[in-house]
């Protein structure tokens, strides 16, 4: 049962829907072909002003980073999120010229589904004298504790414990379950003038501290709210998704991702209810989109942490999937992926900006406590002053968009929302 649980708890915390897979030109005045120049692909992109006029390969002493995630293991295993942050690695290596010429070398430790080996992972890189850490997904957040104890950043990943986004050596780049739930609440009573909302949550203390915030905005704006429970190890929702229409909402917010998402999605279906549902955006992923009645998923509303057009994507997801493409040795671009490469490339923003004399663990925390509107890539302008969502200190930048599916394709529906101020009121 407890595999099953954090199976269905990992990707929860992967809230935003995955990116169009797309290698294409970039619009610039000249249009430029990542296939053929991946180096004009980064110059158009929130790197540009840190790539070389030609391909400059690092060399010398590696700058040795830590990544904790969850890897090889029945409870749930992540390997495309240190994947990305290699394939990054490598592009940085072979055509940046690394920090002033020198290598960037990670080293990902796996914590196998354990508390005891989050802090293990932890502990081997404060002993190392690791300057950063980065996030990949770790459900017990320990390891977070014992950096924390050592003055060592903890950068990005997918926030999904407790010390995620709360810890003051974490900084996040992504709004979590938390961020989609204020958002789905702001959209459902101001835009859809809800009257009454049910919100369908799993019971871990994440998602229940998620349902918690949207129960708050939606408060505030006088609607009423119905919270429906559900056991995380649960594979058929039918009792609760009848609870939840049975006081007849004009909308249900879904807190639940990975194995909970077909479920959820089948019985909404089933009981034939009209309410407008929100599902956090790892249940966008084609193969569950795919493994449900095309019906069950028309008119849902998923939240996204970046804009979506499909048609025309942005320099830097037309950049990131390129990389991926050129060094992810069968990586497949759609995916959590997305989250540790944005990751990795503010970090690398950082890491330039301190120059590779100059990149201590104090250093890099300092330059991130003093970002104020800073470009993220792949995501809104991050500030890390503690300040951005009441409660969860770490998060730089939660802000969320909004899609909604018609005719089978997400189009976007909000711009920005800007979910720390909807909460603080």
């Amino acid at each position: 049962m407890a595999v099953i649980a954090v199976a269905a708890l990992a990707v929860s915390g992967c809230s935003e829907a995955e990116p169009e897979a797309t290698i294409s030109t970039v619009d610039t005045e000249a249009d430029i072909d990542c296939t053929t120049d991946l180096l004009a692909c980064a110059r158009a992109s929130t790197l540009g002003d840190l790539v070389p006029t030609e391909t400059t390969k690092a060399t010398g002493e590696p700058i040795k980073l830590g990544m904790i995630n969850q890897e090889n293991t029945p409870a749930g295993s992540f390997p495309e999120l240190s994947a990305a942050a290699n394939a990054g690695i490598a592009f940085i290596n072979e055509q940046l010229g690394g920090v002033d010429g020198r290598p960037i070398e990670l080293e990902v430790c796996n914590t196998k589904f354990s508390p005891e080996g989050s802090t293990t992972c932890a502990q081997q890189f404060s002993e190392a004298a690791m300057p950063v850490v980065l996030g990949g997904i770790d459900i017990f957040g320990n390891g977070v504790d014992t950096l924390e104890a050592n003055n060592i950043p903890f950068v990005g990943g997918i926030p999904v414990s407790a010390q995620s986004v709360e810890n003051a050596n974490s900084f996040q780049f992504s709004g979590g379950t938390w961020g989609a739930a204020i958002a789905f609440a702001e959209y459902a009573s101001t835009e859809l003038k809800a009257e009454r909302i049910a919100i369908l949550y799993g019971e871990f203390g994440p998602i229940v501290q998620g349902a918690e915030y949207a129960e708050t905005v939606a408060a505030r704006h006088g609607v009423e709210t119905q919270m429906v429970p559900y056991p995380i190890v649960a594979t058929d929702l039918s009792s609760q998704a009848n609870a939840a229409v049975s006081a007849d909402p004009d909308a249900i917010i879904v807190l639940a991702a990975d194995t909970a998402c077909k479920p959820a999605m089948d019985a909404l279906h089933a009981s034939g209810t009209d309410a407008a549902i929100f599902y956090v955006g790892a249940c966008a992923a084609p193969a569950i989109i795919d493994s449900v009645d095309p019906d069950a998923s028309e008119g849902a509303y998923f939240n996204v942490e970046g804009p979506i057009d499909q048609s025309d994507p942005t320099p830097d997801t037309t950049f990131y999937s390129a990389v991926v493409n050129e060094y992810g040795d069968g990586l497949n671009p759609i995916g959590a992926g997305t989250v540790s490469f944005r990751s990795l490339m503010n970090l690398y923003v950082v890491l330039r900006e301190l120059g590779a004399d100059g990149i201590t663990a104090e250093a890099i925390t300092t330059t991130f406590e003093a970002k104020v509107d800073a470009p993220s890539f792949m995501g809104h302008d991050y500030t890390c002053d503690q300040q951005q969502l009441e409660g969860l200190p770490a998060m730089c930048s939660p802000q969320q968009i909004l899609g909604q599916v018609k005719d089978g394709e997400l189009g976007q529906v909000s711009d920005w929302i800007d979910v720390g101020a909807i909460y603080a009121g």
